[in-house]
């Protein structure tokens, strides 16, 4: 992901989803970048939550609606032919028009990803469809195309590493913001698929059991991204209980009935 030169990332696959790393590169310091800015202020830390939605042309017009309604602040789609995991030959795209269905013509891959402010969404927001394999989860195999389009041969030999199989929960600390009105903006935004217990208004629930948590700063004052919780391949003997690794903390949990 060269971004005009500004960042290298690498993508980690965890079971079907993925943990993206970012670092700017020497021209992004120069630039003074809005991801040098966040870096100068935290330090290493959590800087987005990518939450896969059904149907992006309806989620990205209730998403620009929530908070403040700054709306979206970029946003592709690719399009190429073949199928998951066949690679990207021949692959075309553009910006993303907001509200715009995801195109989806039998043999060919496609996918739309759209970034929100984190004024709105306590952290940077993206949403994500994937086309073919958007309805199925868990264990989707279709085409992520941030992580390319060949990841998926690997699923079924390895579902997964010894340490985890996937993503439980995220925990964001909002900047200025309310963390039950920000839950409630994730949640309106998304509509499809999640929603709020009124006895625990800061917590969002997606599907399979993963969860969105939203709380106040603690005393280091770090906001965004700063828990991330793991389902364990093991329940009984954990690899650990809880890291701090680049200004998040990751904590292993065991898997719930319908993960």
């Amino acid at each position: 992901m060269a971004a005009g030169g500004n960042l290298t990332n690498t993508h980690i696959r965890l079971g079907d989803s993925f943990l993206e790393t970012v670092c700017p590169s020497d021209l992004a310091w120069q630039r003074s970048t809005t991801q040098t800015r966040l870096l100068d202020r935290n330090g290493d830390c959590g800087y987005m939550a990518i939450v896969q939605v059904p149907d992006v042309g309806v989620a990205s017009q209730a998403m620009a609606n929530q908070g403040n309604a700054i709306g979206m602040v970029s946003g592709g789609l690719i399009v190429c032919p073949g199928s998951p995991g066949s690679g990207f030959a021949d692959i075309e795209s553009r910006n993303y028009e907001l509200g715009e269905p995801l195109p989806k013509t039998e043999g060919t891959v496609s996918g739309a990803n759209v970034q929100f402010h984190p004024r709105d969404f306590g952290t940077l927001a993206e949403i994500q469809e994937n086309w073919p394999g958007q309805s199925e989860f868990p264990r989707n195999k279709g085409a992520y195309f941030p992580a390319g389009n060949t990841w998926q041969t690997d699923v079924d030999v390895r579902p997964h590493g010894g340490v985890t199989t996937g993503f439980a929960a995220v925990e964001i600390a909002p900047r200025d913001a309310d963390p039950k009105a920000v839950c409630a903006s994730w949640q309106q935004g998304l509509e499809a698929g999640c929603w709020i217990d009124s006895a625990q208004p800061t917590i969002l629930h997606l599907a399979a059991g993963q969860t969105m948590r939203f709380v106040e700063p603690g005393s280091d004052g770090r906001t965004g991204v700063v828990g991330v919780d793991l389902w364990s391949v093991d329940a009984k003997h954990k690899t650990f209980e809880s890291l701090d690794i680049c200004g998040v903390t990751w904590r292993l949990v065991e898997p719930v009935s319908d993960q």
